[in-house]
């Protein structure tokens, strides 16, 4: 177990967390909030195959194939 070392006491007055952010002079500014979302259906994938043009398809063979 490890313990972080420091100089001097606690803090006697901490400031609280807020959920927005104070700009002095120019207002407050809320964060935004964590939401959950589903994410893409990545069980079913898709193969993309194709001919190479060019100079690079010339020095790198002339099929490609993306998974």
């Amino acid at each position: 177990m490890s313990r972080v070392k420091y100089t001097g006491n606690k803090p006697s007055n901490p400031s609280k967390p807020t959920p927005y952010s104070d700009i002095k002079g120019q207002g407050k500014m809320p964060y935004s909030q964590a939401v959950e979302s589903d994410g893409p259906n990545t069980m079913d994938g898709i193969v993309t195959k194709g001919q190479s043009r060019g100079m690079g398809g010339a020095l790198r063979g002339g099929k490609f194939t993306i998974c």
